[in-house]
């Protein structure tokens, strides 16, 4: 994880509008949000890979009420780039018996907290929050 500057920390604006304007330059609402707070997502290697493995990540938290109600008001957070690593063969730990198979479907994660992450996705990163700085601070 990378942290980024941004001058979009402590910006705060109703939900609706915050994801109107990240929907437009391909951040997303990522899935495990809570109602206290949230990250607008964007994958930053859509052409170089097949499946996308670094994001930039913009944190939210709600202020005065549920994350995804239209009226609430957000607060932005310190933006950061992230790697996601995924297995794309088989986990070297797992176990092969029907019970283990039933009972953990998923592989391991594999550790990124001391991986690097090329200068290329915090520059695309920067470009992208920059953008972003455009749209939400005019």
């Amino acid at each position: 994880m990378i942290p980024v500057s941004s001058s979009l920390e402590g910006l705060e604006a109703n939900y609706k509008y915050l994801r109107d304007q990240f929907e437009k330059e391909d951040f997303h609402l990522g899935g495990g949000y809570t109602y206290e707070h949230g990250y607008f997502d964007k994958a930053l290697d859509w052409e170089e890979t097949k499946g996308n493995r670094y994001y930039l990540r913009i944190p939210v938290y709600a202020i005065d009420g549920p994350l995804d109600e239209p009226e609430t008001t957000l607060q932005i957070g310190k933006p950061f780039v992230i790697k996601h690593e995924f297995r794309t063969t088989n986990d070297p730990t797992g176990n092969s018996g029907l019970v283990t198979a039933l009972v953990n479907q998923f592989s391991k994660p594999i550790p990124t907290d001391h991986m690097e992450i090329d200068e290329k996705w915090i520059a695309r990163a920067q470009s992208s929050l920059q953008t972003m700085e455009q749209k939400l601070l005019q």
